[in-house]
């Protein structure tokens, strides 16, 4: 089988959630600066997800003289924007929060396990053309779930085939038949492997040889395949745009299904009277779906308006298929999955938003953070692709290093983000005395009451203390806090409940209660 790979760069951000909520940004705002910097040097880059950028290097690197130029172009662009953001201090910019990885080679997969390298070096990675398969052939399959940001599904159209659990299955279904590296599964048949492993045989097959799971000719274009609307008069309104947008996207995709085929890569062009454009590519490995494309779209307008203030409305709207693949369809779960409330309840989000507006309806966020208060918050319906949320479970894609750890409360008390505001309370020791911690987070005593109110609890059981320290760059947002856990028991009573309190400004605080 011979095929010419697609020389691929992939810069990724490991922690960028956690560097961006530190700065007191959203994860895609915060990123768009990066990619503005980077766009400087790459006019068309994929942004696959907040903290990873993916583009071909066949114009870019012809541009620069190779592909190390390139590399080196990016590095240091992305550097001096890191100062820029974090206002100048150098310290915040080298963070560990704010570690990155530039990775090239042949296909996504090597290309993003040469970031992994990259993060390991301190410097761009650059994998010879035509020596990624010799370059993944000691890599552990394990791999694939490692890389899951970047690669996409394994196996599009395989129930579950999002869930990292999926990958966790075939890995472990590869180690058990011997396959621990790249190279044992590149020097198998595909033909053994689709036999073996069906559509995951496929896939892992070009990933191990350093292809892109979609070869570059994967399906003929259907006719009249561009969506392009233009207005009659410039529209100021990003309501509007994005409501015409809707309708390109559900069209597109009708009309791809009818010619059994789904959208993995999409080129959006936004343009304003003025003649001022925004290009940006949009991929996502197991096809795009209207609220995906929409969602893409939506992120992309944002920016624009952001970061350029465009000069006048918007006149036109352009939606390109560049890759499209056979739609194989979607085998449904037997227990678990998307179920008919799920469907109900897009259909009325839907209707709702039709109606008054994309902002009457807010879904809740994984966001990050130490304390449960900001673990979570609420943003608009057209900020969150339900259908994928739904069906992949991903309101919680990694944890954050220092916060508390499970179960969550269940009722949580704060003075930020629209949250009851906390109840102050005294935490005393043995001898009835404020318990108090040193800077160097050491008690004074051993925590035995709670004051809540006038209700006297005796301390059953404590965890702790938890120290924050965040954003010490920065005086005015500064904040030092240490968290206790307490199994408290009212006096007179025999019923505990857990409670968490917060000691900062030398006041302690009731910051959640447990069920």
């Amino acid at each position: 089988m011979s095929e010419r790979p697609t020389r691929v760069v992939v810069v990724q951000f490991p922690h960028w959630s956690s560097y961006a909520a530190a700065r007191g940004c959203s994860a895609r705002s915060a990123f768009e600066s990066i990619v503005r910097a980077v766009v400087v040097h790459v006019p068309l880059v994929e942004v696959t997800a907040p903290g990873i950028l993916v583009f071909a290097t066949r114009g870019p690197s012809r541009y620069m003289g190779g592909d190390e130029p390139l590399a080196a172009a990016l590095r240091n662009a992305i550097d001096r924007q890191l100062v820029v953001d974090s206002g100048g201090a150098p310290d915040v910019a080298s963070s560990t929060h704010a570690r990155y990885g530039i990775g090239i080679a042949d296909g996504r997969l090597a290309a993003a396990i040469a970031v992994r390298h990259s993060l390991l070096t301190g410097g761009p990675f650059v994998v010879p053309v035509g020596a990624s398969r010799t370059f993944l052939s000691d890599t552990p399959v394990q791999a694939l779930v490692e890389c899951v940001d970047v690669i996409g599904a394994v196996g599009a159209g395989v129930p579950g085939a999002d869930d990292v659990a999926s990958y966790r299955d075939v890995v472990s279904l590869l180690q058990r038949l011997g396959l621990y590296h790249f190279g044992a599964v590149a020097s198998l048949s595909e033909s053994d492997l689709i036999g073996r492993l069906g559509a995951f045989g496929r896939d892992v097959f070009r990933l191990a040889h350093g292809w892109d799971r979609h070869p570059p000719l994967v399906a003929p274009a259907p006719p009249d395949r561009v969506c392009v609307q233009r207005f009659d008069a410039p529209v100021e309104s990003r309501d509007a745009v994005l409501a015409t947008v809707d309708r390109l996207a559900i069209g597109l995709v009708e009309h791809l299904s009818a010619h059994g085929l789904a959208v993995v890569r999409l080129h959006a062009v936004i343009e304003s009277d003025h003649g001022e454009r925004s290009e940006r590519m949009w991929y996502r490995a197991d096809g795009l779906s209207a609220q995906a494309i929409v969602e893409s779209v939506r992120w992309q307008l944002d920016a624009w308006i952001q970061h350029e203030a465009p000069t006048s409305g918007v006149v036109g709207v352009r939606l390109a298929p560049e890759q499209v693949v056979s739609d194989a369809g979607r085998q449904s779960s037997l227990w678990g999955g998307v179920r008919d409330g799920d469907r109900h309840a897009q259909r009325a989000i839907r209707r709702v938003t039709e109606v008054h507006g994309a902002e009457s309806v807010t879904i809740p966020t994984w966001r990050g953070g130490r304390d449960p208060a900001r673990w979570f918050e609420f943003v608009r319906s057209d900020a969150v692709d339900v259908e994928r949320r739904l069906a992949h479970d991903t309101t919680m894609p990694m944890s954050w290093r220092g916060s508390l750890p499970s179960p969550a409360p269940s009722l949580v008390f704060d003075t930020v983000d629209h949250a009851p505001a906390a109840v102050e309370i005294i935490v005393c020791d043995a001898n009835d005395r404020p318990l108090s911690v040193t800077s160097r987070h050491a008690m004074s005593g051993e925590p035995a009451s709670v004051r809540i109110g006038a209700t006297v609890h005796d301390v059953v059981a404590w965890a702790g203390p938890w120290p924050v320290e965040e954003r010490w760059w920065d005086p005015r947002r500064a904040r030092r806090a240490v968290r206790l856990q307490l199994l408290v028991r009212e006096r007179n009573s025999t019923v505990t409940r857990a409670i968490i309190a917060v000691l900062e400004h030398h006041t302690w605080r009731l910051a959640a209660w447990y069920a």
